[in-house]
Parts: structure tokens; C-alpha cells; sequence
């Protein structure tokens, strides 16, 4: 059985990229983003955005865009700003400007992508599936900006569609992708061949290239199941719309946004594509926390429980214990859940399987029922933070299952 591995939203491959990024300045905020996208050659990005502010020591603002982006234009109010290079790394250069800003402002960039030089292999330019999220710095990001709004008018090819995370309508020839509940990305997605399906309860709509009808067919049965198997424990899920790209890359790099994952298929969709697919399905009833900081791990750890429940009542016994161990061996662990956070080398195995172990050793000491009745409530009130979390255990745990738990997290 190969190693179960999940990769989501700040990926390990990405590492570098994050580290680098969490040195931005926090003296700006990225509101919203206003954009005129022409994809019309299928070589090139034309892009112009118009990006919102809100100011705080008003004279320094950072921010990265792919390396290989050729800036026409930067503009405040109607003046040219001038910026330097701070430094490359991986795909992304990180882009300096030293000015004196208003408390509210907005700029003006005008700048130009050649899609064949995206050296992410992952990511890599295909013209039957181009992909374009922060990680291939297609857009201006500062990751420590994450709910800004958008509104982004696409022009694309004839025969060709674009598919984002929000809103999108057609308007003639162009494509309008809005969204105002945004997490921290604007990934899309651009195909002439897109493959179109959907779950029966149509809770989840697929979009793919190159999938065998056999494959579809499990698709749309599985992630019912899981969708309905979550549905039953925690309640109707927060969306009702989610959007599934399949792309057709054979890599362990799948990630979620709110309303939105991007799924490979490392193993023909066996059992990892699976669970990551549970994992992300999960994160409709568990996306509470504020990501970025170590109580992140509400998240991810109640996500990834779910689907090690999941993975319990769909496998085997013998094949559920080999994956088990995998949790308890992270459990063992002498690292507390409060002194790491999203990049660092131990978050992967605290938030993907300490954690979750944490919370199925808890169900063990207070039963499943009671389990269930705590789960439901957590999700019905939007817990976002340890604190809080600790504080509702109390009100379905005795003084020592709330204990052990509190042990394993401070």
C-alpha cells in the first residue's frame, strides 16, 4: 500500500515560496481586485488589474508575481511608481515599491505572462488544461492578504471556457468571475475539451479532460457517498456548490479554496486520490479557523478526522489499522499542536495526523454519541478558535478527557 499523502493549500513542494512570502510588509492590505485577463493566444497573459489598498505606515508595499511577467505599467492615481526586484524564488519574483500612500488607495499594473514559461513542473503550460493559482504567481499575491474580493473579466479563445472559484457568467465572448467570500488565491482553470459532471444530489460539479467513463462513474458515486456520509454526522453543509477541477497531471499536488479544489490523480483513483478527495470534501462543514497561524489545525485536523472516519466505515479492518498506525505514530510525537503553524517542517504530520488521532482518541474516551453531539455543535458555531473549542468540551467531556486533549495541544 503506498504512503498516504496529502497535500493542501501551502504545499511542501511550495515551501520556500511561503517562508519567503510570510516577510511581506503587513502594512498594506490587498481589498479587491478589479481585472481585464486576455488569454486570446493560448501563449500569453495580458493583464490588467486594478487593485484596492487599505494603508498603514503608507510608505512600502510588497508584493510577488511570476518571475517571467513583463511589467508594462504601474500607476497611482496618475502617476507612474517606481519599484525594484527584491529577489526570486521559485516561480516568483518579489516586487518592492517605496512610496507615500494615502490610507485608502489603489494600483494600477499592466503586465504581460508568457504561460510557456511556467517552469512549475506541477503547473506546467498544456493547452487542453492551463491552470493559474498563487502557485504559479500569475496574479499580484501578498499571502498574508486572505479575503479580499475580485472581480476578474476573462477573454479566452472561442471553443475554450474558464472555470474559477465563484461566480462565473458569460457575457458574450468573455467570462465574469466574481467572488466576495475569497480565501487567500484566484486559481482558474482554462480547457477547450472540458468534461462536465456532476453528483447526483448536484451538490458537486466535476470539470475534467481525458477521464475514462468508468472513472467518472466512480467519481460522482464516492464523493456522493462521502458527501452524504459527512451530511449525516455534522449537518447540511455550509455550500451548497462545489466545484471540482480533475486535472490530468499524475502529481500529489491537490489543494482547496472555499468552494473549490484542484485534484490529481496519483494513483488512478485508488485509495489516495480518495482520501484526498474526502479530506477536501470535509472542509465544506470544517473551514472556520483563521488559516495562516497554528490554529489552522481546527481545520485541517477536523477535516482529516472526518475522512479518517470515513476511511473507517468504507476499508477493511486490516487495511483501516495499517492506516491508523500512521496517526498514532504522529501522535507519539512530543510536539504540541500551539507551537507550530502552517510552513513549518512538523505542521503536515501535527495538522494531518496528530491532530486527527488527538480527536479519535477523544471520541474513544467519551463515546461516539457524545462525540457526535460535540462535533455537530462545533460546527454549528462556527468554533474558530482553541480557546473556544476547549471551552464547548467541557459541556460533553469529563475534567480528564478535556485534560488529556488540552495536554496534547499547549
Amino acid at each position: 500500500m503506498k504512503n498516504l499523502v496529502k497535500t493542501s493549500v501551502l504545499s511542501f513542494l511550495l515551501l520556500p515560496v511561503c517562508i519567503l512570502i510570510t516577510h511581506i510588509s503587513k502594512a498594506q492590505k490587498i481589498t479587491h481586485y478589479e481585472g481585464k485577463v486576455a488569454i486570446d493566444s493560448l501563449k500569453n497573459i495580458i493583464a490588467a488589474f486594478n487593485i484596492s489598498y487599505l494603508n498603514g505606515d503608507k510608505n512600502e508595499l510588497d508584493f510577488y508575481l511570476n518571475k517571467n511577467a513583463d511589467i508594462k505599467q504601474f500607476r497611482f492615481g496618475n502617476n507612474s511608481v517606481e519599484y525594484t526586484i527584491e529577489g526570486v524564488v521559485e516561480d516568483l519574483k518579489r516586487i518592492r515599491i517605496k512610496n507615500t500612500f494615502p490610507e485608502k488607495f489603489v494600483l494600477n499594473i499592466e503586465y504581460t505572462y508568457p504561460l510557456d514559461k511556467i517552469e512549475s513542473k506541477i503547473f506546467a503550460y498544456n493547452p487542453n488544461w492551463i491552470e493559474l493559482s498563487l502557485y504559479t504567481g500569475w496574479f499580484p499575491v501578498n499571502i498574508d492578504d486572505k479575503n479580499y474580493s475580485y472581480q476578474l473579466n476573462f477573454k479566452v479563445p472561442e471553443n475554450y471556457d474558464i472555470i474559477g472559484n465563484g461566480v462565473v457568467r458569460k457575457k458574450g465572448l468573455n467570462t465574469i468571475i466574481t467572488n466576495t467570500n475569497n480565501h487567500f488565491d484566484i486559481p482558474v482553470v482554462l480547457s477547450g475539451k472540458f468534461q462536465r459532471f456532476s453528483t447526483r444530489n448536484n451538490k458537486i460539479k466535476f470539470f475534467s479532460v481525458q477521464l475514462p467513463a468508468e472513472k467518472i462513474e466512480e467519481i460522482q458515486e464516492t464523493s456522493l457517498e462521502m458527501y452524504n456520509f459527512y451530511e449525516s454526522r455534522f449537518g447540511k453543509s455550509a455550500t451548497d456548490n462545489l466545484i471540482v477541477t480533475v486535472n490530468p497531471f499524475a502529481h500529489d499536488m491537490s489543494y482547496a479554496r472555499r468552494g473549490f479544489i484542484s485534484l490529481s490523480l496519483l494513483d488512478n483513483y485508488g485509495l489516495v486520490d480518495r482520501k484526498v478527495l474526502a479530506h477536501e470534501i470535509a472542509h465544506l462543514w470544517w473551514q472556520n479557523a483563521k488559516t495562516g497561524v497554528w490554529e489552522d489545525w481546527l481545520n485541517e485536523s477536523f477535516a482529516e478526522f472526518s475522512t479518517l472516519k470515513w476511511m473507517e466505515k468504507t476499508l477493511s479492518d486490516e487495511i483501516f489499522q495499517k492506516q491508523l498506525k500512521k496517526y498514532e505514530d504522529a501522535y507519539k510525537k512530543p510536539v504540541k499542536v500551539s507551537k507550530t503553524k502552517t510552513g513549518d517542517t512538523d505542521w503536515h504530520s501535527v495538522a494531518y495526523f496528530k491532530g486527527p488521532y488527538m480527536l479519535y482518541q477523544l471520541e474513544k474516551n467519551i463515546g461516539e454519541e457524545k462525540m457526535l453531539q460535540f462535533l455537530k455543535k462545533v460546527y454549528k458555531d462556527k468554533i474558530s478558535t482553541t480557546e473556544k473549542l476547549i471551552e464547548l468540551l467541557k459541556h460533553y467531556a469529563d475534567e480528564k478527557s478535556v485534560k488529556i486533549l488540552e495536554n496534547e495541544i499547549y
